[in-house]
Parts: C-alpha cells; structure tokens; sequence
C-alpha cells in the first residue's frame, strides 16, 4: 500500500541517506580503516544483478547471537524515510539488535517499492523475498546472529512485504509485525502457514489505503486483496489458535490475542479506532513507542538457548 510520505520528502531523506555511500566499498565491504563489516550506516550489495542499498543500525558491541529486525518501508518511501519514523535506532544500542532498513527498487514510474505482487506491478520481476533471505543470511553470517530470531517489520508496502515474508512455504523469519499491512489474494488464497511464525499487526479502522475491510473487487487498483479480520483469521485457523483474550486499552484502541496452549505461537492484533494510513507513535501506553511494542512482541519470540 502508499506510504503517507510525499515523493518530494521520500527522495530528500534517501538522498541524505546515500551520500554516505562514498564510505563504502563495492559488495557491501566496507573501505579500509572502517574496522568490522556492517557497521552502522549505509551501505550496498549487488544482487542478481542490481546494486540494492540499505541501512544498518546495530550496537557498539554486538554480542553473539544478537537478533535480526528488518524494517521494510512503505510505496514510494525509503530506507532513511522508516527509520525515521519507527523509531528503532535508539533500541538497537538498548536492547542489543541489529536492525536493517532495505531500500525497495524503483518500479517502471520511479517509485520504490517491494514486489508482493500489486497489479501494476506485473511486469516486475525483482524477488524482494530472496533478496531479504540473502541479506538477512548474510549480516547473520558476518554478524555472528542468531539466524532463528530474525523478524520482520514495515510500514504498509513493507507491512505487506512483511506478511509476504511469513508466508514464504520456507520462511527465515520467526515472527512479523505488520503496520498498515495486508495479504494480496494472488498469495492469500488457500494459505496455511507452514511454521509456527507468530503474528502482531496493527491497523486502523479508517485507514483509505489498506482498507479494513480490504478489496476483493480491487476498486483502488492495487490488485485484489483481504480485509484485515480475514487476513488474521487465516493465521488464526492455519495455526490452530484460539481466541484468549480481548481488551479495550484506550476508547479508540482495541487489542486482542490469540494463543494456544501447546507453544508460545501467538496473533495479535491493535485494532486502531482513531488515525488513518499512518505509523502510530503509541499503542495505549504513552510510556512506550509502537516500536518498543514490537521489540517486546519479537523479544518473546527468540530463542534463549543456542
């Protein structure tokens, strides 16, 4: 879906973003004297055969085994652009992960996005899902990650992009955190998941982008996709969960939880009664940010032994 920012804005922030390309080597190597690879900052790779760029935000001293966020950004917006708004930077260094914010490829109109399959889109071949498998495997690898807490995270095409991720039939990710996503019905239909990847999305009610409701008819263009209770209700049925409990945190802020009791595997969903197609600064509690939310939702679901 559309990401709130302009394309004026977009292009400013990636462009800041990219002069710091001249630190770099070719292949995502850093120049030498820059110390150990990956370190914070921009940095680029070529895969099969385009040059993608992108983010990281990693701690001073990353310790073995530290977990993997990816944040994908929205239609039209930018690496620079969602780290920005989610507001992970600060807990990188707080929490101990690293953190790294792909740049999607310009489609035939300029825009960057993440191919999950929009129509206008059809005559993209770029496959986002192994260039994200690729780059995850590779900071793993370099890093010394845990490759079992890798997650994924975005703003509405990178939401999409997100629970595309997590119904990969081999996906890399243990959890996903959609924001304003959804799943297009060319992928959706007759979807089960194939791993106990749990689930927290966050959508509002009045979004005119990702439609609650969603858009089988595709009146907007986009392709046909699911409305969000038919989105969780095909993780909630696929991973056999039920309902436990449901809460009203805030008069405009519906929360609830599905669970089992056989494992931790959970969906969760913030139900938005208020603001639109936009990241949302909290979620019921002032005290924490929505993306302190997420790293609590992920931080349950990693592994705590090697």
């Amino acid at each position: 879906m559309h990401s709130k920012f302009s394309s004026a804005l977009a292009g400013c922030l990636w462009a800041a973003a990219v002069s710091c390309l001249n630190t770099m080597g070719a292949e995502g190597t850093p120049s030498a004297g820059t110390g150990a690879p990956w370190k914070s900052g921009v940095h680029h790779l070529v895969f099969d055969g385009l040059e993608r760029t992108f983010i990281v935000d990693a701690p001073r001293r990353i310790k073995p085994g530290a977990p993997l966020v990816m944040v994908f950004h929205g239609f039209g917006g930018s690496a620079e652009g969602i780290r920005e708004l989610a507001g992970f930077t600060a807990l990188t260094e707080k929490e101990g992960f690293v953190a790294v914010y792909p740049q999607g490829t310009p489609d035939s109109k300029g825009k960057p996005f993440f191919n999950v399959g929009y129509q206008f889109h059809r005559d993209q071949k770029v496959d986002d899902v192994q260039f994200a498998r690729d780059l995850a495997a590779r900071l793993v690898r370099d890093l010394g990650l845990d490759e079992r807490a890798v997650f994924a995270t975005g703003f509405s095409n990178g939401g999409d992009m997100s629970f595309f991720l997590g119904a990969q039939q081999r996906p890399f990710v243990a959890a996903i955190a959609p924001v304003a996503g959804t799943m297009m019905e060319s992928w959706a239909k007759g979807f089960r998941p194939s791993a106990r990847i749990s689930v927290m999305a966050v959508n509002a009610t009045h979004d005119k982008t990702t439609l609650w409701e969603g858009d089988m008819q595709n009146r907007d263009g986009w392709g046909a996709y699911l409305g969000t209770e038919a989105v969780l209700d095909l993780w909630v049925k696929g991973l056999a969960l039920g309902q436990s409990n449901r809460a009203d945190l805030t008069p405009s802020l519906r929360f609830t939880r599905w669970s089992t009791g056989s494992d931790n595997t959970e969906v969760q969903l913030y139900e938005l009664g208020v603001g639109g197609h936009d990241w949302p600064r909290h979620l019921g509690d002032e005290t924490r940010t929505t993306a302190e939310v997420i790293w609590r939702f992920f931080d349950g679901h990693r592994p705590r032994s090697r």
